[in-house]
């Protein structure tokens, strides 16, 4: 069977999430992030990935593991690996315009339909989670565990 490992980052403001609109239609709204390279961390998939597709300059130890997703097919698995960075807003330039029309913050929730399942499924998980938590007495800062396979 066939694996592929893909690192995504979930970047964060507030209630917004930094997304990359894709090209073409319909339209379609993904996190940074891409496919592991032999010898490569997840984190320095991350890194390398998001470096090439905007301008975002990420350094070792900036960014938290969040969860692991599993997808299982027949011919093999994918995996995505999310990570959490927390951003202050601004501008950021694309990069591969050929796979990307723009970046930009946007709330949440009004991003969750345009993104694909495992994507939607790690932003909605963070914000629901992170919800929970800074309700309560907020021992741990507001920080969510770490999760494996969603």
């Amino acid at each position: 069977m066939k694996r592929v490992v893909k690192s995504r980052l979930i970047a964060l403001h507030k209630n917004k999430v930094l997304v990359l609109q894709k090209v073409g239609k319909p339209l379609r709204y993904t996190l940074p992030g891409g496919v592991k390279k032999k010898k490569e961390t997840e984190e320095e998939t991350l890194i390398r990935e998001v470096g090439e597709e905007i301008k975002l300059r990420l350094a070792p130890g900036d960014v938290q593991f969040y969860l692991s997703h599993i997808k299982k097919g027949k011919t093999g698995a994918i995996i995505k690996n999310y990570f959490l960075i927390q951003l202050q807003p601004s501008a950021i330039k694309v990069k591969e315009k050929h796979k990307f029309e723009a970046a930009f913050w946007m709330d949440w929730k009004e991003s969750l339909p345009f993104m694909d399942k495992s994507d939607r499924l790690a932003v909605r998980s963070y914000f629901k989670s992170f919800g929970r938590k800074s309700k309560k007495t907020g021992k741990n800062g507001g920080q969510v565990p770490s999760r494996l396979a969603m």
